[in-house]
């Protein structure tokens, strides 16, 4: 136990002053393998043993995926019918920026990948109709968790492969709730301008000229979700597979809309081979962290302990999403899932609570900690992007927390709206 305790401290002490997620992880593991005398092969062992799944080969596959439908054409396009079809309900643009995040979902995988692609787009147009920058930028990055949530979804891949569950069952949970956060983002919106809450111009009048023009100019970018993700909910492709599916049609999109270039598709191959390095590294190293963490016995302590405050399950659910909203705010949601699953899991199983929907209720509450300050990296991505201040994006982010943590509410307390779906289709 004390070697366990002196594992966390020494990766908090780095956190403190400055050190890189990774570099506090692995230099805290060493230390704690040289003061337990375990032998330092065991280190590079676990690393590579973290790593060889074949569920993850899915990781980089929709990583390139996404950087390349950012470069095919297919953001502008998705966003220009988002526009035709609910540009015209209160709230305007405000509305199909959260519209757009949806449909963006089912192609990208990652809140990331959404915020630097479509966000660009998102916030570009909204201030040239005259929505304040700040709001804009805050906006896009609160529906660019639904990125992550609605299938493929990376961070979802990563908690089914160390929860040991299906990715299927996973992805199709991911569905319903995503909808929801859309929708009571979206109900946010609406009365928010309709209150004068927020500041938004007069939204267009709806075309159905417009309509029909985008859908046959986007046709392709429209039908990729359902290319990407048809075959995987229906059975017929893994997700592995799905992803593979997804990099060839975004090469298939690319040359269709003349968009297809070598230097597009050589940054597209760099930015996805540093993400999926970096996403690889911590995973190897949080295996080594969670072999530790696991010979001494940390989960079971932690468990027992928590199990001694309540055996409420309810309750639990709340303390651990207090937990987990907190560690979100100071630390990246990868090594968390790394850190905590092995020691929540045991607490969740002995109480009966399904792991999918767990994984669901996770995955969400590590992505608001994605855009919450002082670490969120969301909050970095977009204020770059949108070229606001860290401040403004900061203070116009915070009322968004309403309608998000509302969603984790009733995601957290009706396991029902998770499990539905996937209980439905893999009968």
């Amino acid at each position: 136990m004390i070697l366990g305790i002196t594992l966390f401290l020494v990766f908090l002490l780095l956190l403190a002053i400055g050190f890189p997620v990774s570099f506090a992880m692995i230099l805290s593991t060493l230390v704690a393998l040289v003061m337990g005398g375990y032998t330092l092969e065991v280190l590079t062992l676990q690393i590579v043993e973290g790593i060889k799944g074949y569920t993850l080969l899915a990781i980089p596959l929709f990583i390139l995926a996404g950087n390349l439908m950012n470069s095919a054409g297919i953001t502008q396009r998705i966003f220009d019918f988002a526009t035709a079809l609910v540009g015209h309900v209160r709230g305007g643009l405000a509305q199909v920026n959260i519209f757009a995040s949806v449909i963006f979902s089912g192609i990208s995988g990652t809140a990331v990948g959404d915020q630097a692609g479509l966000g660009a787009i998102e916030m570009k147009a909204m201030v040239e109709k005259g929505y304040k920058k700040p709001f804009s930028a805050a906006l896009t990055l609160a529906s660019s968790v639904i990125g992550a949530i609605i299938p493929p979804s990376v961070p979802f891949i990563i908690y089914a492969y160390l929860a040991e569950v299906s990715v299927e069952k996973l992805f199709i949970a991911g569905v319903l709730p995503g909808l929801l956060i859309a929708t009571i983002l979206s109900v946010y919106v609406y009365f928010g301008v309709s209150r004068g809450i927020i500041t938004a111009p007069p939204a267009e009048p709806f075309e159905m000229k417009s309509l029909l023009q985008t859908i046959k100019d986007g046709f392709f970018a429209l039908l990729a979700p359902l290319v990407i993700l048809g075959g995987m909910l229906g059975g017929i492709v893994t997700p592995t597979e799905a992803g593979a599916i997804a990099v060839v049609y975004s090469l298939f999109c690319a040359v269709i809309y003349k968009e297809f270039n070598w230097e597009n598709l050589k940054s597209g191959f760099i930015a996805s081979l540093g993400s999926t390095a970096l996403i690889m590294f911590l995973i190897g190293v949080g295996t080594a962290m969670g072999w530790i963490i696991s010979a001494e016995q940390l989960p079971i302590l932690l468990s027992d302990f928590l199990l001694d405050l309540t055996e409420n399950k309810y309750v639990m659910l709340l303390i651990i999403n207090f937990l987990l909203l907190f560690l979100g705010s100071i630390m990246e949601g990868i090594p968390i899932k790394l850190i905590m699953i092995p020691i929540l899991l045991p607490i969740m199983d002995s109480l009966g609570i399904d792991r999918i929907h767990f994984g669901v209720v996770m995955s969400y509450n590590l992505l608001l900690g994605m855009i919450t300050p002082p670490v969120g990296l969301g909050l970095y991505v977009i204020s770059r992007v949108g070229k606001v201040s860290f401040e403004k994006v900061v203070r116009n982010v915070l009322p968004l927390y309403i309608p998000l943590i509302l969603a984790l509410i009733i995601l957290t307390y009706f396991p029902q709206i998770s499990l539905w779906l996937p209980n439905l289709l893999t009968k």
